[in-house]
This record gives C-alpha cells, structure tokens and sequence, in this order.
C-alpha cells in the first residue's frame, strides 16, 4: 500500500520570517514549555489536513495567525514530493510537487466540491476511486468515505488525547456506526458502494397513502361503470342476449343467400346486355357500311349515265395525226365502242343498288329487334338490382340490430370482468389498510468484524501494553458492545482517569495504525500526537524505570526505525529528554520559551505578555 509521512510545515507571511519545523522519517519529538506553539503545530498540522473552522470549533493559526499568512506542508511519497499550500482564513489548498501521479492545481476543503483536497490524500492512501460507508445503524442511509473520516487514527490533536470514549472512533459529530464502518473499510476494504438503500418512512407512508386513494379510486370507478351497464340491461327487453344474436344471425345468413342470389342473377343480366349490345354494334357497323355502298353506286350510276347520255348525241370524227414512230402521217378515228360497255355496267349497278336497298331494310329491321332485346334485359335488371338494394338495407338493419345484441354481450363480458376487479381491488385494500407500518433495518456494523481480525489487533495491543508496563495488559480486550479497549474485564470510562485515558487512548490508536500497516491496509506512514502524558501522573513509589512514561519512551525510541511518529509532548513532563540521534533515527525538536536561548516558541517573533 502507498505510504506518505511529513517533511516539512512552514508558517510564513505578514514581514516574519518563515517559521519551519522540519521532521525526519523516524520519531519526532517536539518538546518546550507551555505557550510555545507545540499544540499550534498540531493545529497546523490539521488546517493543512483539511480543517474547517466553525464556531465551537475554532482554529488557533485562524484566530490567532499574528500576522502570518500562509501555511505549507511538504509531504514525501514513494514518487516524490507533494506540497500543500493554504492561505491562512481560505478554504482553497494549493497542490504541487515532484510526484507525477498528483495533480496540480487548486483543491477545496469541502469534500462536496467536484475538486476537493480529501481525494489528493486518499490518492496518497492509493484510494482513487469514491467509496461509501454506513452512516448509522438505522436505515440504509450511507456517507462518503473522507480522508478526516480516518484521521483520528493516525493523529490526535490534545483535546481528544483523554477522552473517555473509544480512541478507534472518531470524536465529534461522526457517529459510531460511521465511524466503525471507516475503520473497517481500512482493515477489509468493504465498503456500503452496492447497499440497498431502504426507503425512507416518511416516503413509504405516502405511498401506502396514495396506493389507498389510487385503489379507492379505482373501486368507485368500476362501481360507476357496474351501475351504468345494469342501467342499459334494465332499459332493454332482452332476456337471453346470446339467443337472440343467434337468431339475428341466421336471419343475416338467409338474407345474404338471398342477395348473392340476385347479385348472380343481375351480373348473368348484365353479361347478356354485354352480348346484346355487341350485336347492336355489329348491326350499327353493317348498316354503315351499307349506307356508304349506297351513296357509292348512286354517284357511279349518275357518273355513268351522264356518260352514256352523252355519248348517243356524238357521231364518229375522223383527224389526221402524225405517227410518233415513223412520222407518218395517218388518220385516227375516235372509238364509240365504250357506250355499250357504259349502258352495261350502268344497268349492273342499278341492279346491285336494287339489292342493297333489300339488304338495308333487313339491317334495320334487326337493329329494332336487337334493341328491343336490349331494353328488355336492361328494365329486367332494373327490377332485380332494387330487389338486391331492398335486400342490403334489411341487411343493414339486421347488422345493426347484430351489433345491438353483440354490444349486449360484450358489456355482460364487461359486467364479468368488473365483478372480478372489484373483489380484487377490495382485498389489496383491505390488505393495505391492515399492513403494518415498514420499520427501517437495522444493521449492527460491529459485526461485520471477524473475531480474527480483532483478535489480531488485540494481541498487537497487548504486547505494546506490555512493554510500556501497562498494568493488567495479559487481559486487554476490545469490547464490541462500545468498540472500546477494557481491561481486567473493566471499561476504561469507569476505570480510569484522564491521565491513564489518554496513553491508553495513544496506544491503541498507534497499535492500529500499525496494525494497519501491518497487514499492509490503507494507513498513512506517519502517526501523531499531542500531550499523551501531560495528564498521567503515576504512583511516586514506583521507580523511574517501571513507569509508564519511561518504558513508552523506550518503546517509541527502540521502534524508530519502524514509522514517522511525532510525539508532542510538555517537556517536563517526560520522564527523560531523548537525545538526538540519527542513527536511532530520533529527532528532537526544543522550544526553550527564552529569547535568549535556542529556539524560543514555533512561530519566529512571537512571545508570551510575560515574556516580551
């Protein structure tokens, strides 16, 4: 898993020059009086983290900046560099940095906004795509999962340090079903992503509501229709609908016999008209042609006869002509000889004419019988075709009546049908009515962890407890009941002070972090805290060597090497003063509160009232 610690927190702006703390991968101990800025770089610490001030929780950098007016952590990662950069008052980080996978730009606080500073640092964790937790036991509701979400495992500012409730949940307003859900998410990776959302109770009350009033609106309308058809069958005569549709059928059945009989009987009319008519138009062809034969030989008989009228009052003529082959002269004597032949065919054709004449008469003679024949189917058809509409209006009238008795029958269907809805609709909301009221899930997150997985935790805890000293450490416990560490079977609210509260609270959280770590889960590489022994005051009896304090100091010396831990801590307060050493991998940060001597405070140029 990714792993990123501190490098570096500088305060700077408004003419001072740059405060600079710089840490060191092992253990960091950041040491002075009080009043000299140690919890301030906590509370840097956790502006550059995200913080949002509000007003019962303010910020001391905002509150109180002195004139500074910028604030930047450099983080290391296995990639490089990522520097934070946040204006002291805004709610806007700057991100830059050698490390290729982060990108650069401005991020807000608010892990609503579409570009916020919670996805640069679970980016940091190697969590890089969105992930939801429960939110409560109650419901299905979920929330995001936050990089302030986990902080309180990995760093815990002095006011949180003695708490009385579970160190391994978050302080404040994130409940324990959140909480718990986070954590488990670090351990196992199981998020709420694919939860079921149940429905809101406010929401399925009112649906319940509209589902009634949709079904008593569909009641009252059936009952509306069934009332309307028994209206239309008590107006009506009709006994037996489906008898008297049968009789009207066979009626329609009969009648249809009796029209395609008669529609066969006026097409075999109409087709004699046809043939009629052809005829009648052979005939009219005959005596056309007839007519123009006739108008013929009377204009070849007056030609001809002015020809033979003619010829008799002519004598032979006798004219002297040259021949053309010769050209002799010889004498040509013009042919009377074609009068004969005229007066011939003159009487030919009166006779063929006589004929004709003959031939008209017949031609006429048959037209008038053909027409004849002609009106008679015509007024033949006549009859049968008003037989053949009398016959489609009774038809019409009996579909009509058809329908009539049909409708009958579909609206007895109908009145079937209705019957049916209605004792269907009055039984959903009968159950409807009577349904109990949907009560929310519940679900217990706590049991969603193994006992393996506690267990593991647990026996991390214990041998930290042991070699710190930590009385009754062979009986450590997590209580699932409250998520909270006990020992000899006692809760730690009802069994210890804030002094022993707040180094077992220090402890467990640096054994989850480690375990966390230790089963390469996603866990920042850095663990921080603020005044874990500032309230611990232990028996004067005991020697320096069997204390709590000594043997936690011993234990973060001799763990250095392991992960960046930075203690913040009241120098008096420490059983000893470890020496800087970076072989052991110790760095010793000293606030002396005296302008004269080393380092006065954390911020340059700012001293206590008493001490100006």
């Amino acid at each position: 898993m990714n792993r990123f610690y501190i490098e570096k927190l500088i305060v700077s702006g408004g003419g001072h020059h740059a405060s600079i703390i710089d840490f060191k991968p092992g253990l960091n101990f950041i040491l002075g009086p009080s009043n000299t800025g140690k919890s301030l770089v906590m509370d840097c610490l956790d502006y550059m983290f995200g913080f949002t001030p509000k007003k019962n929780k303010p910020s001391k950098i905002v509150d109180n900046n002195n004139g500074y007016e910028w604030i930047t952590l450099q983080l290391a990662t296995a990639n490089g560099t990522v520097i934070l950069e946040r204006k002291i008052g805004e709610s806007k980080i700057t991100v830059s940095g050698s490390d290729p996978t982060v990108e650069h730009g401005k991020y807000s606080v608010g892990h609503t906004a579409k570009k916020n500073i919670n996805t640069v640092y679970l980016h940091l964790l190697g969590i890089d795509e969105p992930h939801s937790v429960r939110s409560a036991e109650t419901g299905s509701k979920t929330q995001t999962l936050t990089w302030r979400s986990m902080l309180h495992l990995f760093f815990l500012k002095q006011g949180d340090v003695a708490r009385e409730s579970s160190a391994l949940l978050a302080p404040g307003s994130m409940g324990p079903t959140a909480s718990a859900a986070v954590l488990l998410f670090l351990l196992t990776g199981q998020d709420a992503n694919n939860l079921v959302q149940d429905e809101d109770p406010k929401i399925s009350e009112a649906k319940k509501k509209a589902l009634i009033g949709y079904i008593q609106d569909k009641l009252q309308e059936v009952s509306n229709r069934q009332s309307e058809i028994n209206q239309v069958f008590m107006a009506s005569n009709i006994v037996d609908p489906q008898a008297s549709v049968e009789q009207v059928r066979k009626e329609i059945a009969e009648l249809q016999k009796e029209i395609n009989s008669a529609t066969k009987e006026s097409q075999q009319l109409m087709s004699e008209i046809y043939e009629w008519n052809g005829k009648l138009s052979e005939a009219k062809t005959v005596a056309y042609n007839f007519s123009v034969l006739h108008k013929q030989y009377q204009s070849d008989i007056r030609r001809i006869g002015f020809i033979v009228d003619g010829a008799s009052t002519i004598q032979p003529a006798k004219k002297k002509v040259r021949c053309p082959i010769c050209g002799e002269e010889t004498v040509r004597v013009h042919d009377t000889s074609f009068i004969s032949a005229s007066a011939a065919e003159l009487e030919k054709i009166q006779k063929h004419l006589a004929e004709l004449r003959l031939a008209q008469y017949d031609i006429n003679v048959q037209q008038e019988k053909i027409r004849g024949k002609i009106q008679e189917l015509e007024q033949k058809k006549t009859v049968v075709d008003l037989h053949i509409s009398d016959l489609q209006e009774k038809l019409s009238s009996f579909e009509t009546e058809l329908e009539y008795q049909l409708n009958f029958i579909r609206l007895k269907s109908e009145l079937d049908v209705i019957r049916k809805n209605e004792i269907q609709y009055k039984s959903e909301l009968f159950q409807k009515e009577t349904e109990e009221a949907v009560e929310p899930s519940k679900h217990n997150i706590f049991e969603d962890y193994s006992y393996d997985l506690i267990h593991g935790f647990e026996e991390k805890l214990k041998s930290i407890l042991q070699d710190t000293k930590v009385g009754g450490a062979d009986s450590v416990r997590v209580n699932m009941e409250n998520f909270d560490i006990e020992i000899g079977g006692l809760k730690k609210s009802v069994s210890m002070g804030g002094g022993f509260c707040g180094i077992l609270n220090t402890l467990t959280t640096f054994a989850m972090s480690g375990y966390l770590i230790d089963l390469n889960q996603y866990a920042p590489g850095f663990y921080a805290v603020d005044s874990s022994l500032t309230q611990l005051s232990e028996a004067e009896y005991k020697e320096q060597s069997s204390t709590i304090k000594q043997n936690f100091i011993e234990y973060l010396i001799a763990h250095a090497k392991e992960r960046q831990v930075i203690i913040v801590e009241q120098s008096k307060r420490m059983p000893f003063i470890p020496e800087d050493s970076d072989e052991k991998s110790v760095h010793v940060i000293r606030f002396s509160r005296n302008k004269n001597e080393d380092r006065y405070g954390f911020l340059n140029e700012v001293y206590n009232p008493e001490d100006q």
